[in-house]
Order: C-alpha cells, then sequence, then structure tokens
C-alpha cells in the first residue's frame, strides 16, 4: 500500500468573527493585540479569501466552509486542522486498515465549539460507514487534558512517526494513547521559543514534507533530545534547518499540498517566504516540484498567533 505525506484534498473554513481570541492569548505567544482602529474581522477575511484563491489556482481541491450566521463564535475558527484530523486506510494499514477520522479535545471553550454539526457530517460522509473508524478523544477536555490535532502533532504519514513537543496543548500521556490507536511512533520532546517560553504547538517549529523537513533543531530545550530528533528526521528526510527568529516569521509553520496531476506546492506565507534564505528556498524549490504558494497574512498570523499551515486541515 502506498501512503502519501501531502494531499491533493484539504479543507479551509473562512474566519468568523475574527478576533484576538482573549482565551488563547496566554498561551500562544504568537498572538498579539490588534493596532487601534483596524477592522480585524474584515481584513482577516480579506487575507483569507486571497490565499484560498491562490491555492485553487494550481489545482488543488479546497472544500470550504462559511460558518455565517449561525450564531457561534469562534475567532480561531480559521484553524480547523487543531480540532480533527483524516488519514488513508493505507495510512492505518498497521492499525485496523480503514479511513479514519479523529477528533481532539482542546485547550479552550471557545475553541470546542469549531467542531460544527455539519462539518463533522461531511466528514463523515466521504466513505461508507462500514469503511470508516472514528477515533474520539474530546472527552479528555473533561479532564483538563489536551490534544491539539496537526497543531499537537507534526505526521510523517508515511513512515509512521508523530513529532510532538510538550505543552499544556499537547499531553504526552494522550499523544502515546492516540500513537498506539494510530499504529505510529512517538518522538516527543519539549521546545522553547525566542523567550524561552514553550512552544504551544509543534507546527510552529516544524513541518515534514515529502522528501524535505523544515525544523528549528535550536529550539528543541536538551541536546539530548535535539540529537535524537535530528537523526530520526535525517533517515527519511532532507532537514531545512530554521533559526528562532525565523520561526517568528513563521517559517515553521509551513506545509506541503498536492494537486491532480501530483506536483507538491510548498505553501507558505509571504513573511516566511521573505525570511528563508536563499539556499533554504533553493532547497525547497529542488524538492517541492511546484514551487511556492504563497501570499501576505500579516493579520492572521499576528492576530490569530498562527499561519497558513493551521489554516489547512488534510483530507485524505
Amino acid at each position: 500500500m502506498t501512503r502519501n505525506q501531502s494531499s491533493n484534498n484539504i479543507l479551509m473554513v473562512e474566519p468568523t468573527h475574527f478576533e484576538s481570541n482573549v482565551q488563547a492569548i496566554a498561551d500562544n505567544t504568537f498572538m498579539n493585540k490588534p493596532g487601534e482602529g483596524l477592522d480585524i474581522p474584515t481584513l482577516g477575511v480579506k487575507e483569507f479569501t486571497e490565499y484560498c484563491n491562490a491555492i485553487k489556482e494550481k489545482n488543488v481541491n479546497v472544500k470550504l466552509f462559511q460558518p455565517k450566521g449561525d450564531g457561534i463564535e469562534t475567532p480561531d475558527c480559521v484553524f480547523p486542522n487543531n480540532w480533527f484530523s483524516t488519514h488513508s486506510a493505507e495510512e492505518m494499514s498497521n492499525a485496523g486498515g480503514k479511513n479514519t477520522l479523529v477528533l481532539y479535545p482542546m485547550c479552550h471553550p471557545n475553541r470546542r465549539l469549531e467542531r460544527r454539526a455539519n462539518i463533522i457530517e461531511f466528514l463523515k460522509n466521504r466513505y461508507p460507514a462500514d469503511q470508516l473508524q472514528i477515533v474520539d478523544f474530546t472527552h479528555y477536555e473533561e479532564k483538563g487534558m489536551f490534544l491539539e490535532g496537526t497543531g499537537s502533532f507534526v505526521l510523517d504519514r508515511v513512515n509512521k512517526n508523530a513529532y510532538i513537543c510538550i505543552s499544556q496543548r499537547s499531553h504526552k500521556q494522550l499523544a502515546q494513547e492516540w500513537c498506539d490507536k494510530m499504529g505510529y511512533n512517538l518522538v516527543a520532546f519539549e521546545s522553547l521559543d525566542s523567550n524561552n517560553k514553550i512552544v504551544y504547538h509543534t507546527n510552529v517549529i516544524m513541518a515534514i514534507c515529502t522528501k524535505i523537513a523544515v525544523i528549528c533543531l535550536d529550539s528543541i530545550a536538551t541536546q539530548e533530545d535535539r540529537e535524537m530528533v535530528e537523526k530520526t528526521l535525517s533517515k527519511t528526510h532532507t532537514i531545512v534547518n530554521i533559526t528562532k527568529d525565523q520561526v517568528n516569521q513563521f517559517c515553521g509553520n509551513v506545509i506541503e499540498v498536492q494537486n491532480g496531476n501530483g506536483d507538491k506546492f510548498f505553501v507558505c506565507s509571504e513573511s516566511s517566504f521573505k525570511a528563508f534564505t536563499e539556499q533554504q528556498k533553493e532547497t525547497i524549490k529542488n524538492n517541492c516540484n511546484g514551487g511556492f504558494i504563497t501570499r501576505d497574512i500579516p493579520t492572521i498570523q499576528s492576530v490569530g498567533g498562527g499561519g497558513i499551515r493551521c489554516m489547512i486541515a488534510e483530507l485524505f
């Protein structure tokens, strides 16, 4: 069975009531208070729409949800990759062999509202019921234990390694339980940002594409873990090692997507594209034959504290 690292089908959710999430700002050091007089909701939708259209122009299939007028205020709904993930039967060949939908326990109460019934029904209906298994971790919210999807995890889907930096939003015990259910090997470590604070989500410091892995090795807290992660990654990928300053420009919050022809694109924000060195860009281009898809999303990055990778939920 062939496993794919990236997908040609993705799901995106248009921002609803986009604004600074007061519940999340305490542990997301990438979030900033918005400037005076800015129309943050309108700017968020504009940046989102331009990026979504840019991805569609490369013939990547985008399933777009626009949760307008449902009365649910979800300032972070633009980041759907945190509350669910999907996994193909091929990926699950050593763990039941069924297409799999995973639902995750979210740290902050208003982020739990992002699990809208219509999106869940769409995800369930992608496969016949007898070919789908649902793995639901949401009950752990009652115990104060959290694991926020492919924000917490950066997955090597081909080699079945799940990388995670442990934080308030990424519980190690849950991560191990997830790996046991999903047939993955857990690669756990602690990561610190440029202010020496714990990194809340792994996908701000690393990303795994088909041939390359972007990672800030310097952010990993101990030398032992740093060497362990580097050794594991380098067995299967060319490493693009980024600095903590580049992490602050969202160079780690990137993703590879495919189109129907199998062309692979490196999706990153304008700030991260500018922050990559020329040598790093060359390495990326040599390993992603479709090149870059990049747009400027300053409001989403600054106010939302997340980047383009967070805006994309892969459908397998």
